[in-house]
């Protein structure tokens, strides 16, 4: 499915991640609609390798950052680092607050690149006031959208992705609940060869359908749902290809 033109000026920036792409190990009737490739999405359900700066915490995760790759002769720089130091390029729990944030980390724990993603999620802006206005967490993703800040330019759009958020971070995806059978048999729609859908009416269609259930948790998990653009940053910058 080929993804709509976006104007980048109608969004707003939720930050920048580093995941890995992953197709879970669901039942067949999560994933009969779903494409047959490795799927990329900002929920840990769908991509649990995406960096999370509490796997440095205690007790932490080990695996899971080995598993991202973080190198084991490295484990304890990334302990380090979490504690205090990833203040000055990452915000609450995984959010880069720039690409070039994301490459350093990239650099600095030279992490191989195969499968690693630099994901920008952009919100449209329309839905803003609703995290301004709202009862929402200070840190994170929220303190992101709250400042407005436009996206980085560079991204290159893959599809949108329909994410609850939880704690200031993000949760579930639309395809945690099964929704692209409920979906595809309502309205049509189905998820591109990346997992996500290609056009704004397809994501809002979903988004409000799940919002129309006030979060009781009948139609989906029973938290804020929003859309997002997932824009697909180089892992390595132009600049260093020519240094």
């Amino acid at each position: 499915m080929t993804i709509e033109s976006v104007d980048l000026t109608e969004y707003c920036s939720g930050g920048y991640f580093l995941l890995r792409a992953n197709r879970p190990d669901w039942p067949a009737q999560f994933t009969q609609l779903w494409p047959a490739g490795r799927l990329i999405s900002l929920s840990a359900c769908i991509c649990p390798s995406r960096l999370q700066v509490y796997w440095g915490w205690t007790p932490g995760d080990r695996e899971a950052a080995l598993s991202f790759g973080i190198p084991e002769a490295r484990w304890e720089e990334f302990r380090e680092w979490c504690g205090v130091e990833y203040h000055e390029t990452l915000d609450r729990v995984s959010m880069f607050y720039t690409p070039d944030g994301a490459r350093a980390f990239v650099r600095r724990f030279n992490l191989e690149t195969d499968n690693l993603y630099l994901i920008g999620a952009a919100l449209p802006r329309s839905f803003r006031p609703a995290w301004i206005d709202g009862e929402r967490d200070n840190e994170g993703i929220a303190r992101r959208i709250k400042q407005g800040l436009s996206v980085e330019a560079g991204g290159r759009p893959l599809g949108y992705d329909v994410v609850s958020t939880s704690y200031a971070d993000l949760a579930h995806s639309w395809l945690c609940s099964g929704l692209d059978k409920d979906m595809n048999e309502q309205f049509g729609i189905r998820a591109n060869d990346n997992g996500l859908l290609s056009t704004y009416a397809d994501a809002k269609r979903v988004n409000d359908w799940i919002a129309e259930d006030h979060e009781q948790g009948t139609r989906a998990e029973p938290e804020p749902y929003n859309f997002w653009l997932l824009l697909d940053y180089p892992i390595r910058a132009e600049r260093e290809g020519q240094l």
